[in-house]
Parts: structure tokens; sequence; C-alpha cells
């Protein structure tokens, strides 16, 4: 049942080189067809080859670029007088970087800091004082001079706010 077709041997043509006339040849395919059997064809997995390729090219030169910057810095800790001439140079770079903090600080201070007002109802605040010290279990006595404290201050801030 089948054994007929399983043994069939299938059709094989053969063209010989001399037999094809001499028109199809050479034959010339346009970019359009090109396009359209890539298309029908699309092949991602190229692209992500050429990704991956690309990466794996960027990793190698940052590690070739290490590599050389690890030889470099070996060779100079191999000679003996590198090794005191880089540490000069990492105090000296230590020290510039010290002297650029303590400039930076003290401009800083000087901007923000520097500006104290002076007490502008510091006679305000010795008459309250006073009047406590004077009248003592009797603070009503000395309201008045607590509001005129209080209008003293709000002037004061107000004076503060606009900048003057």
């Amino acid at each position: 049942m089948g054994s007929t077709q399983s043994q069939e041997k299938p059709d094989v043509v053969r063209i010989e080189r001399s037999e094809i006339p001499e028109e199809y040849k050479t034959v010339g395919v346009s970019s359009d067809v090109v396009r359209r059997v890539n298309a029908q064809n699309p092949d991602t997995g190229s692209e992500k080859l050429k990704a991956e390729l690309a990466k794996e090219k960027d990793e190698k030169n940052r590690l070739r670029d290490e590599m050389a910057r690890l030889t470099v810095i070996q060779q100079k800790l191999a000679n003996g007088n590198d090794v005191s001439a880089l540490s000069a140079n990492l105090a000296s770079d230590l020290e510039n970087r010290k002297k650029i903090f303590e400039e930076t600080v003290d401009r800083v201070e000087k901007q923000f800091f520097s500006l104290q007002r002076e007490n502008a109802c510091e006679q305000n605040e010795k008459e309250i004082a006073a009047c406590l010290q004077n009248n003592p279990g009797r603070i009503l006595k000395c309201s008045s001079l607590v509001q005129q404290y209080e209008e003293c201050a709000e002037k004061f801030r107000q004076q503060v706010l606009q900048g003057n």
C-alpha cells in the first residue's frame, strides 16, 4: 500500500552550461527586486547580531583603554622615582583642592553669614527688663512697653525684608 510511492525516483532535470542560450547567461537583478525579496524574508536575527557585535566592540575598546591606563600606572609604580613623583602630584592636587575649598567656604561665609544686623530694639528690651525688675508681680504695668517693643520689632522685620 504506499510502498510503490516511496520507491519512485524523483524526476531530475540537468541543464548543462552549453545548453543555456547566450541571452540568459547574464541576468541583471534590479534593486527593487532585491528589496522585495528581502522584505519577504525579514531577517531580524541579523539586526540583533549587529547590535550585539557593536556592543562587544565597544566593550572591547573600553577594556583595551583600561588595560593601557593600568599598564601606564603599573610602569610608573615599577620605577621607584615615579612613585615619589606620583605621590607628590597627588599631594599637590590635594593641596590645590583644599585651598579652593577653603576659599569657597570663606566666600560663602562672607556673602551669607557676615551680615549681622544690630539689635534695633535693644533699648526697648532694656526698658522692659527694668520695668519687670521694678514691678515684680505687676507685669501689666509694662504692657505699654511690650507694645512699643512689638512695633519696633515689626518695623525692623520690614526693613530686613526690604533689604535696607
